[in-house]
């Protein structure tokens, strides 16, 4: 009987057979079906959710970011087509680890199964081999943290609190057999390495912040996260990095101004010294 433990080693040896793998029709099937319903989902058919607070936002550190996704939807910048191919690209990557993982013997199920926490509804990758794992693409630098076991020290978008919330929803759950931990599989989309990334179940009141942020959707407006940081020497103030990302900052800052720098875009909330280069 395989366990969590030897994943990433049961994938490795899968992919490193030379021989013919006995593989099940049944198991092609439905790797196709979720490939088939992940590109309708992505691209054929347009979103019709109503804006609310789900699991996926439990753990982001700016609650502002939150009330305003929620509350002042319609000011969201709309996804660029790169960002739209990386979340596909990404969604890809699930269902092909969770298919690798199958092929090397795991029981993985409860794939995409939706989980409520005090009224906060969210939908889990999967349980594989009774743990609630959670499957994500990372770049070189990201996956590092995930492989030395520092997401705790260094987690900008909150994937701890959201996968703590899914374990707390499937306390009651007969598959989820590992109640005390739960696990990120991550995949370097970049050199392909593969690592299993394993958590135990936090000490404190998860149902009791779920609460604390249904409070606080329903609240005013909360206070910014982050506060802009200096642009070098020029007077400047700029968003930082986690606000750079934030697809609400316009929301949030509507003096925004943006101009291209060679590495990229950069967002300046205070203009002292106009830039030399392109604005937008």
């Amino acid at each position: 009987m395989k366990t969590i433990e030897t994943l990433v080693d049961d994938i490795h040896n899968v992919l490193d057979s030379e021989s013919v793998l006995d593989i099940s029709e049944e198991l092609y099937g439905r790797f196709a079906a979720r490939m088939t319903n992940l590109m309708k989902y992505r691209i054929a058919a347009p979103s019709d959710h109503k804006p609310r607070l789900r699991i996926s936002n439990i753990g982001k550190p700016c609650e502002r970011q939150v009330w305003l996704s929620i509350h002042e939807a319609d000011k969201a910048e709309g996804l660029r087509p790169e960002t739209r191919m990386k979340f596909l690209y990404g969604d890809m990557i699930e269902e092909l680890l969770l298919f690798l993982a199958e092929v090397a013997g795991h029981k993985v199920e409860g794939c995409q199964d939706k989980i409520t926490v005090e009224g906060v509804e969210g939908s889990r990758d999967a349980v594989i081999d009774g743990v609630l794992v959670d499957v994500k693409s990372a770049s070189t630098y990201s996956f590092k943290k995930f492989q030395e076991g520092k997401l705790t020290e260094d987690d900008p978008f909150g994937y701890i609190g959201q996968i703590q919330t899914y374990l707390e929803g499937s306390q009651d759950d007969p598959i989820v057999t590992d109640k005390n931990r739960c696990a990120f599989l991550v995949l370097d989309k970049t050199l392909g390495h593969i690592c299993l990334d394993i958590h135990q179940k936090v000490p404190f009141d998860v149902k009791e912040i779920t609460r604390g942020k249904v409070r606080m959707v329903e609240g005013p407006m909360p206070d910014r996260a982050f506060e802009p940081e200096p642009d070098g020497k020029s007077g400047n103030m700029k968003l930082g990095m986690q606000c750079s990302y934030c697809n609400m900052k316009k929301a949030c800052y509507p003096d925004l101004r943006t101009f291209l720098y060679y590495k990229g875009p950069v967002y300046l909330t205070h203009v002292a010294k106009t830039p030399d280069v392109p604005e937008v």
